[in-house]
C-alpha cells in the first residue's frame, strides 16, 4: 500500500471516529437521563447521599423541574460549580428550607445552566432508587 493510500485511510478513520463521537454525544444530549441515587450505602449503612449527576442539554432548567421526579422529602440540595467565579452555588429543597436561602444574592441558583456538572445531595437514609432527572422545564416524568 502506498504512502498516499495509508494517509487517506488514516484521514477517513479519523473522520469516522469524530462522526461516531459526535453522534454519540448528540444521542445523549437529546435524551432524559436516569441516575441511581439514595441516602444508603450498599450493605445498608448511611452516608452515600452525595451523587454527581448532570444537566446534559444546552438549555438551562429550574431546580424544581430538575428534581420534579424525585420524592420531595428524599433530597436535600443541589450544588453547581460556577467556574468563572470559582464558587459553588446551591439550591436547597424548598419544601424543607426557607425561600431566602435560595436567593441568588446568598449563592442560590434560580436555574441550572446547560452542560453543568450537578451534585445532588440526598437525605440520609432515603432509599436507593433509579430516578429520572429532567433537563428541560417542558419535560415530564413519564
Amino acid at each position: 500500500m502506498s504512502w498516499i493510500h495509508r494517509k487517506a485511510l488514516a484521514v477517513v478513520a479519523a473522520g469516522a471516529a469524530v462522526a461516531t463521537l459526535l453522534g454519540a454525544t448528540l444521542g445523549v444530549a437529546v435524551a432524559k437521563h436516569t441516575n441511581q441515587v439514595g441516602g444508603v450505602c450498599n450493605g445498608g449503612g448511611s452516608g452515600c447521599n452525595i451523587h454527581y449527576v448532570g444537566a446534559i442539554r444546552s438549555n438551562s432548567v429550574s431546580p424544581d423541574s430538575f428534581t420534579k421526579c424525585l420524592p420531595s422529602g428524599d433530597w436535600e440540595a443541589i450544588y453547581v460549580w460556577d467556574g468563572p467565579n470559582q464558587q459553588w452555588l446551591h439550591y436547597f429543597n424548598s419544601a424543607r428550607t426557607p425561600a431566602y436561602v435560595n436567593d441568588p444574592s446568598a449563592g442560590g441558583i434560580s436555574t441550572i445552566p446547560g452542560f453543568s456538572g450537578v451534585v445532588l445531595i440526598m437525605r440520609l437514609g432515603s432509599p436507593s432508587q433509579t430516578i429520572t432527572l429532567l433537563d428541560s422545564n417542558s419535560e415530564s416524568c413519564s
